[in-house]
């Protein structure tokens, strides 16, 4: 049995950092909230112990007011990790070690990691570590994540804990108001009366006049549960007659008092106070009038650098598959293998990872803003644009997360107080356009927009992807949504940090290993499936009637060599589109064909699109076979950029891209919709919706477009 070690802490504290630095583990580090909202688990070793990691969700209490605030306690308390880990900002003492004196109030005695310390000795700031363990009776270790300086000590210290077994700090409470100690010292007598022995008595009845609303329920789930409120609600109002003051900021004032207490024996600044270049770059970059330009530009020459900069390694790849493509072909002698493996594998695994240059580059832009702390920023002057369209700011978290991938982007929402914030957020997610959709955005961009490419890729993944959001969250407002309560936006804002190599490097490789997994696994067996399914059955009679026509066009006398020429070619245009209808693939595109003729594609465009529903780099790979397929065989494989300039109009291209952008992302997503929102109502809504909204719009800008003489 290994030592089980929970990693707690407030978001930005760094805590993702030490997880990474204890278990080798390649977790997305960011430097804003809401970056893990959910438990993960590593392993490391010292001294011949087997140790496991457990990085539990960022929270600032365990008042479990939020989902990952109830996992974070719930995890602590039904589970018992042999010793737990708080990680705090040791720059912001105040505001992180309330989270500790909550633990120490559950009975936890943490191990204090004072993270961040290269930062308190540059601001020069002394902190007496031995003096501020001895006040609150806990082991304090300074720490540095980003670099692992003190993260074995740090380790040893809580490996050792486990072994000392030492007292238990049941019964530990910061001193409170007399009248209030008295109340929460009878009702925890009444409590331990009933028979309840799940928590301690006395933290329980602590918890109850702080309206914890998870031990509310607890406690009427019990046969004499109401009485125990009716008398909780009876000593509060004796206790506001009293002292002025409801009992939850009594208890508050009185943890802060404590804290404060504490620091002011053992905090010193050496130095004169000046003023944080953090503040000084916020009031640019958060200016009530230029925040928004600033980030639209941010914004844009992010993705005007993911389509320039990914040009040449696109072009590098995309000369390495076309050479694979002809070496297939002259190797090997014409088989049903060999062309399963030029025109299935290698033209639809190539059609996707030819894009993988662009997905580094977004995301080396995306990790740079995050852990700056520009993204945290970025969430703070949006709350009031939110707040607009019947959103929280924190609602701008998974928004942007969904710029990477829309699965931790809807467990993103967990962070929010309101259950019906959380799912008009999860309803909302899939329309940011993911880094799956951007192969797709950069493919037709380059093909059909060359000279403005970049432009259209940022106006698709960014300006529509953010606008159909908040678009949408302004119909669920006057709709489904009209009487949201309003919660207000409290976020802390971290310093500006400049980001470790280290920290850029593993969130690109987090996101390149993702991408990666796809192409060898869903979009390699959906090319295999799609190959077969255009492939067969075969059509002889077809394929003989055509070549039968083009024989007697050869053997015409009348005819010039050119006017031959031209007639073979549309015939055999004529013969591949006849055998690819007669496919298996062309049956099902043609039965579903009128649904996207309305947005100008045809019945190939409609099963790239049906593929898309497991996952959007499909449909990429879908295209490189499917356009590509019964092509003359070459030593050269066509570029699926020149088939997409024949078959589809610039108006027609922007429909199809528009579609993409709006429909379900994958199957992936769908499911953790489905687990995150917990009904089966709202998760069909989710899907039904969000096709509805892409074919209507999709629609619209197609027929709007022709109207107008633009197609």
């Amino acid at each position: 049995m290994s030592i089980r070690i929970a990693l707690a802490g407030n978001p930005n504290s760094g805590k993702t950092s030490l997880f990474n630095q204890l278990t080798g583990a390649m977790q997305k580090v960011g430097n804003w909230g809401g970056v893990t909202v959910d438990i993960k688990k590593g392993f490391t070793s010292i001294d011949s112990e087997k140790v496991a990691i457990i990085d539990l969700p960022g929270t600032y209490s365990l008042c479990a007011y939020s989902l990952e605030e109830r996992v974070a306690r719930d995890y602590i308390i039904e589970e018992n990790p042999d010793v737990v880990i708080d990680v705090i900002d040791a720059t912001n003492l105040e505001r992180h070690l309330y989270l500790t004196v909550q633990m120490m109030e559950m009975g936890v005695r943490p191990v204090l990691a004072l993270n961040m310390w290269d930062e308190v000795l540059s601001k020069g700031v002394s902190i007496d570590i031995e003096r501020l363990s001895a006040l609150l009776g806990l082991a304090i270790v300074p720490t540095t994540a980003t670099t692992g300086k003190g993260i074995d000590t740090l380790l040893r210290e809580a490996v050792k804990q486990t072994r000392q077994n030492p007292s238990s700090l049941e019964n530990f409470r910061v001193t409170l108001p007399e009248e209030l100690e008295s109340a929460v010292l009878k009702l925890g007598l009444k409590i331990r009366e009933t028979g309840i022995e799940k928590y301690p008595s006395e933290w329980l009845a602590l918890k109850l006049f702080e309206h914890d609303n998870q031990i509310e329920r607890f406690i009427h789930e019990h046969d004499k549960g109401k009485t125990i409120i009716s008398d909780r609600n009876e000593a509060e109002k004796h206790l506001e007659r009293v002292l002025g003051e409801d009992s939850e900021s009594l208890i508050a004032e009185a943890r802060y008092g404590f804290i404060s207490g504490a620091l002011h024996e053992t905090v010193k600044q050496t130095k004169i106070n000046r003023v944080e270049i953090s503040d000084r770059i916020d009031t640019v970059l958060t200016h009530r009038f230029w925040a928004y330009p600033i980030f639209i530009m941010f914004m844009w020459l992010l993705f005007q650098a993911t389509f320039k900069l990914g040009e040449y390694p696109m072009s590098w790849i995309e000369m390495l598959f076309d050479w694979l493509h002809g070496f297939v072909i002259i190797t090997m002698d014409e088989s049903p293998f060999r062309d399963l493996l030029a025109e299935g594998v290698i033209a639809g695994v190539g059609g996707v990872a030819v894009f993988l240059p662009n997905i580094l580059i977004l995301f080396l832009g995306i990790s740079i803003m995050e852990d700056t702390g520009y993204m945290a920023r970025a969430a703070f002057i949006t709350d009031k644009l939110m707040h607009h369209v019947g959103l929280h700011g924190k609602s701008f978290i998974p928004m942007i997360m969904g710029l990477g991938c829309s699965v931790p982007a809807i467990m993103a929402a967990r962070t929010l107080e309101s259950e019906k914030d959380r799912i008009k957020t999860i309803l909302l997610t899939p329309l940011i356009a993911c880094s799956a959709r951007l192969p797709v955005f950069v493919l037709f961009a380059g093909s059909l927009f060359p000279r403005h490419a970049g432009n259209i890729v940022f106006l698709f993944q960014v300006i529509f992807s953010f606008g159909a959001f908040l678009f949408m969250g302004l119909v669920f407002k006057h709709t489904l949504f009209r009487k949201t309560e309003d919660y207000p936006f409290v976020m802390e804002l971290p310093p500006y940090r400049i980001p470790t190599a280290r920290s850029v490097v593993i969130h690109m490789w987090h996101k390149a290993e993702h991408y990666l997994k796809k192409m060898g696994g869903v979009v390699l067996v959906f090319s295999v499936i799609l190959w077969w399914a255009v492939e067969y059955p075969k059509a002889p009679q077809i394929e003989q009637q055509f070549e039968n026509r083009i024989e007697s066009i050869k053997t015409a006398s009348e005819l010039s060599q050119n006017k031959k020429a031209t007639l073979i070619d549309s015939l055999k245009a004529e013969k591949l589109s006849a055998t690819l209808k007669h496919s298996y693939i062309g049956k099902v595109g043609t039965l579903f064909e009128p649904m996207v003729r309305t947005f100008g594609t045809d019945w190939r465009g409609a099963i790239s699109l049906i593929s898309g529903f497991v996952a959007k780099e499909v449909v990429v790979g879908s295209m490189g076979v499917l356009y590509a397929a019964g092509e003359e065989q070459t030593e050269k494989s066509t570029v699926l950029r020149e088939k997409l300039r024949e078959h589809f109009s610039r108006l027609s291209a922007f429909a199809f891209m528009l579609f993409v952008l709006l429909y379900t992302p994958c199957v992936v997503a769908l499911v953790t919709v489905v687990h995150e929102l917990r009904s089966f109502k709202w998760s069909i809504f989710s899907i039904g919706y969000q096709v509805a909204f892409a074919w209507i719009c999709a629609t619209i800008v197609y027929q709007a477009g022709k109207f107008l003489g633009l197609g």
